[in-house]
């Protein structure tokens, strides 16, 4: 493929209808949260640049609560954990204390750099949750973009502590492509690296289900490779569902996230088992 061409194909942008919204959305929401909800704020969960969560506690204090655990996008490259706080209200809402990761980006930090922090903070939970108020025995992940890609990266690691269930939206599970693509400018990827960071080739993630999305506006690349993960996991006997999602986008499907009012929004409380009976 040409790689004008390739370029397009992995450029989310491309096909989405209004990105510079949706991410101003995502800031706006995260700030309203932040200023709405208890909070605990640039938490570290490891000593590695970025390794920052922002934890938004539910229920009473000392109780601890179902955790989602969110992983933002960018290709590997852009957003951070303030971009990625605009579903704590609505999971909040619904009972589960939330969790937005960071997790340093490129061209700082590589790949592997990546995956072991999302590990990283997923043990941190683990190990130290109950004390803010998170069930370590009761956590969710979702990620969107690089965030899923990365998540299915670190749940795939056996040491990496097991999740209830996974969502995972717009991410790409091959990368086999990318050393040949603009996101290499900044993530320098050699393309034995690209083969041994991707999912596709991977162990299935350690979880007890995973739900994949993507908006039907998206390029064919992403949609394409959603349809041979969700092979792959079949394969392996995980329970994996996967939807596109009519009139959403790369960008502004993860704005759904456990959202009743929203088709997405309702399929992610399902995945969670967390439907209110308002909704």
């Amino acid at each position: 493929m040409p790689s004008e061409r390739l370029d397009l194909e992995y450029s989310p942008s491309s096909a989405a209808r209004d990105p510079q919204r949706s991410l101003r959305l995502y800031r706006e929401r995260g700030d309203a949260a932040r200023s709405r909800l208890r909070v605990q704020e640039s938490v570290p969960y490891g000593d590695g640049p970025g390794e920052l969560c922002h934890v938004f506690p539910a229920g009473a204090p000392g109780r601890p609560a179902p955790v989602l655990v969110f992983v933002h996008g960018g290709h590997w490259q852009e957003s951070g954990i303030d971009d990625a706080c605009f579903a704590a209200e609505n999971a909040v809402s619904h009972g589960f204390a939330y969790v937005a990761v960071g997790y340093g980006l490129a061209p700082e930090r590589t790949l592997p750099d990546m995956i072991a922090s999302v590990s990283r903070a997923l043990a941190w939970i683990a190990e130290s949750g109950p004390s803010r108020g998170l069930d370590p025995d009761r956590v969710y992940v979702a990620g969107s973009s690089a965030g899923a890609h990365l998540l299915a990266c670190a749940l795939a690691d056996p040491a990496t502590p097991r999740a209830r269930g996974a969502l995972l939206l717009s991410g790409l599970y091959d990368l086999a492509e990318i050393p040949d693509t603009y996101v290499n400018d900044a993530l320098g990827l050699p393309p034995g690296t690209a083969r041994r960071c991707s999912p596709l080739w991977m162990a299935a993630p350690r979880c007890d289900a995973v739900l994949l999305a993507a908006g039907r506006h998206e390029t064919r690349t992403y949609l394409r490779q959603q349809q041979e993960y969700e092979a792959r996991l079949a394969a392996s006997a995980l329970p994996v569902v996967s939807r596109v999602i009519a009139d959403r986008d790369h960008f502004d499907l993860p704005l759904d996230l456990c959202d009743p009012a929203t088709a997405f929004g309702r399929l992610s409380l399902e995945h969670v088992g967390r439907v209110t009976s308002s909704s």
